[in-house]
């Protein structure tokens, strides 16, 4: 059996990417019989060597040659999000594994960090510090306050979500969460709302949260509508995925004063274009979708993989198997 692995396509992420010795020894302790090979991310050697690889790793779907895949049985994502799958490969018997739960620990601390940097109008101090090196002790001007006792509200409670529900009850915040049908008792949850109610959610929160996958019904679910709904001193934060929101209906929102700011590191379309308003707007927050990053990146990965090629090899349901026609 050939396990084939892409090396990851965005060379600035190589760092935390790469595969080591003992990587492969995890890999060849569930399977030793395994042939693995590693090779570049090359049109013509993905080609070559997909044509019989049984299962595969690797950072991109939608642009590998799947037709040339005619021994293919499995492929592991090394990220949490699957997005732009063929119709072809959906309605396959080519099953799907994401790297779910590699994520939870470096997002919830950059959701924290972000929370952290509005709730002590750090955003503000930091922007006058590099622009104009100016000591503004006037608290009109940074009205500094505190994340205890405040209300976040997440939208899509998952791994990710979990894990900023349990820092931020370090905070002793109350935690309110929005799921997709009615859901059990949840530790560090106070509160559950269903996705017909999420204007009372966004009403009473003081940081939202978006951590939604993208699907056809999350696609712009932000719009300017639903910023009207949450507010006027509220927080909007998107580690989520960027068309889940309306970017100009946001812009409005934030220049308009509807929402008190934003904590942004994914976009609609990246990377974010120079000339988007949300550069200059002194309300915003940008990181460039990195979140995620963490040096513990591959070896998460790589755990997961080995859990879900256990399963796999036993013919039993793997941990993180996507459900291909949701997405997620």
């Amino acid at each position: 059996m050939k396990l084939l692995i892409i090396k990851n396509h965005v060379m600035s992420m190589w760092p935390i990417m790469g595969l080591t010795d003992e990587h492969l020894k995890q890999i060849r302790t569930v399977s030793p019989e395994l042939d693995i090979k590693i090779i570049e991310n090359n049109e013509s050697e993905i080609a070559q060597e997909i044509a019989d690889a049984d299962i595969l790793i690797t950072s991109a779907i939608p642009t590998l040659p799947l037709d040339k895949a005619k021994s293919l049985k499995l492929i592991q994502t090394t990220s949490a999000g699957v997005n732009g799958l063929s119709e072809e490969l959906v309605n396959s018997d080519v099953q799907i594994t994401n790297a779910s739960g590699v994520h939870p620990i470096p997002i919830a601390e950059h959701v924290l960090t972000f929370m952290l940097m509005f709730s002590r109008q750090l955003f503000k101090l930091h922007r006058l510090q590099i622009t104009e090196k100016k000591w503004m002790n006037d608290y009109d001007f940074t009205p500094a306050t505190e994340l205890h006792g405040k209300t976040i509200g997440i939208v899509g409670l998952g791994r990710i979500g979990k894990r900023i529900a349990h820092l931020s009850k370090a905070f002793d915040m109350r935690v309110i969460a929005l799921a997709r049908t009615e859901h059990a008792a949840e530790e560090n949850v106070d509160e559950f709302f269903t996705h017909d109610k999420l204007d009372t959610l966004l009403g009473q929160s003081d940081f939202v949260v978006n951590a939604l996958p993208l699907t056809d019904e999350t696609r712009h679910l932000y719009t300017l509508e639903k910023f009207k709904k949450m507010k006027p001193t509220s927080f909007f934060i998107n580690i989520g995925r960027g068309p889940t929101v309306d970017e100009e209906d946001l812009i409005f929102a934030l220049k308009e004063e509807v929402i008190a700011g934003a904590g942004l590191d994914v976009f609609d379309v990246e990377p974010l274009a120079q000339n988007s308003e949300l550069w200059n707007l002194e309300n915003v927050i940008i990181t460039p979708h990195i979140a995620g990053w963490t040096p513990y990146y591959m070896d998460r990965v790589i755990e997961i993989f080995c859990e879900n090629l256990k399963a796999f090899l036993e013919n039993k349901p793997m941990p993180t198997q996507v459900d291909k026609k949701l997405g997620y």
